[in-house]
């Protein structure tokens, strides 16, 4: 008898494990990272725009790419977009306006990854370091890769520095635990679908 709740106990405990090692697994596959290196440009993309905006002008501080560039529309039509806000954040923080580039129109991550695309084109970038939320940056940077390939434009991944999320512990509190899952969904439906 012993021998079989010694059994069950080591089964609880190796399938505890088991479920703990995958949920932080999940977490470090959505936060993929890049080496990082200078490229034309830092892209953020709108959302949880205090952590992307405050990394993409540190990355800026740092030197990485001599311009900024702010991607989303406003989810009010009558209000600035989620873009201007972040570039307005930026200049707070000492960049100078003529260094901030500025896609107003983008509603989801599909159509951050074209409208960027389209403008780095235009503007002859080639290089980006792409910026978003650690949960979000799998499905951005899919999304960004499907759009770029076809100008010849790359991109380095570089996940914002989010207090509220955490790869190895999303899973233990709100609203980390919501985010994520309503991501991984997202990425679900990206993959089978191939878009937003």
């Amino acid at each position: 008898m012993r021998s079989f709740f010694s059994g069950l106990l080591v089964g609880v405990l190796l399938s505890f494990a088991t479920v703990l090692g995958a949920l932080v697994l999940i977490g470090h596959e959505l936060a993929v990272s890049d080496p990082l290196g200078k490229t034309d440009v830092i892209v953020a993309v709108s959302g949880d725009e205090g952590p992307r905006t405050e990394t993409a002008v540190r990355l800026w501080k740092d030197g990485y790419a001599p311009l900024l560039l702010f991607s989303g529309a406003s989810l009010d039509p009558n209000s600035v977009s989620s873009a201007e806000i972040m570039k307005r954040e930026a200049v707070h923080l000492g960049v100078p306006e003529d260094r901030i580039l500025v896609e107003p129109a983008a509603t989801t991550t599909d159509e951050n990854a074209r409208l960027v695309a389209q403008l780095m084109t235009s503007r002859g970038l080639h290089t980006a370091i792409l910026v978003t939320s650690p949960y979000h940056q799998r499905r951005a940077s899919m999304l960004f890769a499907k759009a770029f390939a076809p100008a010849g434009l790359s991109f380095l991944n570089h996940p914002a520095d989010d207090p509220e999320w955490d790869p190895d512990r999303w899973f233990l509190h709100e609203p980390s635990r919501t985010l994520t899952l309503v991501e991984l969904a997202k990425l679900g439906a990206a993959v089978v679908f191939g878009g937003s």
